[in-house]
C-alpha cells in the first residue's frame, strides 16, 4: 500500500477547508434568497474563487443543496439536544438560552433595523419543500423528532428538580413547545423585529411555571388568625 505524503495531507486539508468555506457562503445564500435565488457564479463572486473550483467539489447546485439540508437538520439537532436534553439546566434557564440562540440566528441574517430576512435554516428549507422534495421532508422530521425526545427530557428533569409538579402535562406540553419553537420565525418577517418572539417565549415559560410550578397553600388545619 502506498504511503500517504505529507503533500498529500496537506492538499487534502486544504480541499476539506475550501468546500467547507464554499458551504459556509452557499449556506448564507440559501437562507437569505431561497433555492432560486442564488447560482455557482454568486458564491464565487463571494469567496473569490472560480465557478469552476466550485463545480470540482459539488459537481451540481442540487449536490450541493443536499449536503446543507443534512448540516442544517445535523446542527438543529445538535443544538437541540444541547439545549433541551442535557441535564442540569433549570427549565427557565433553558427557554432563555433558546431565546439567545435564536436571536444570534436572527442578527445574522437581520444586520440592521427593520429587515424582514429569513433567519432560520430550517424555516427557508421548509419554504422549499416542493422543490426539494422527500430528503428535505426526512431531514425535517428528523429535527421533529428530536425536539420530541429533547423536550420530553427537559420537562421529565423539571418535574424530578421539583419545578414542575407530578401531574403536569407532559404530553400536551411538548406538543405546544415543539409547535411554538419550530413556528418562530416567521414572526420576525411580520414584524421586522425579534422582541415579539422573546415576549412570546417569555410569556409561555412563565405560564407554564404558574400553572405546574410548585406552589404553597395553606394547610387549613392552622389558624391564620
Amino acid at each position: 500500500m502506498a504511503k500517504t505524503s505529507l503533500q498529500d495531507v496537506v492538499e487534502a486539508e486544504v480541499q476539506a477547508t475550501t468546500k467547507e468555506r464554499i458551504k459556509a457562503v452557499a449556506g448564507e445564500l440559501y437562507v437569505l434568497r431561497g433555492h432560486d435565488g442564488f447560482s455557482f457564479a454568486d458564491i464565487a463572486e463571494a469567496t473569490g474563487m472560480t465557478r469552476a473550483n466550485i463545480h470540482h467539489h459539488f459537481g451540481s447546485k442540487n449536490r450541493l443543496i443536499s449536503e446543507l439540508i443534512t448540516d442544517f437538520a445535523d446542527d438543529a439537532q445538535t443544538r437541540i439536544e444541547r439545549l433541551w436534553a442535557q441535564r442540569g439546566l433549570r427549565f427557565s434557564d433553558r427557554m432563555s438560552k433558546q431565546i439567545d440562540e435564536f436571536n444570534l440566528f436572527f442578527q445574522k441574517f437581520n444586520k440592521t433595523s427593520n429587515e424582514r430576512n429569513v433567519w432560520s435554516p430550517l424555516s427557508r428549507v421548509r419554504h422549499d419543500l416542493q422543490i426539494l422534495g422527500e430528503p428535505a421532508m426526512r431531514a425535517l422530521d428528523g429535527v421533529n423528532r428530536t425536539y420530541e425526545v429533547s423536550l420530553r427530557q427537559a420537562l421529565a428533569e423539571a418535574i424530578e428538580r421539583g419545578e414542575l409538579v407530578p401531574h403536569t402535562p407532559v404530553d400536551d406540553l411538548v406538543r405546544v413547545l415543539r409547535v411554538t419553537l419550530l413556528s418562530c420565525p416567521p414572526m420576525t418577517q411580520d414584524t421586522g423585529s425579534f422582541r415579539e418572539i422573546q415576549l412570546l417565549l417569555e410569556a409561555l415559560s412563565r405560564s407554564i411555571l404558574a400553572a405546574w410550578g410548585p406552589t404553597i397553600r395553606p394547610d387549613p388545619d392552622v389558624s391564620l388568625a
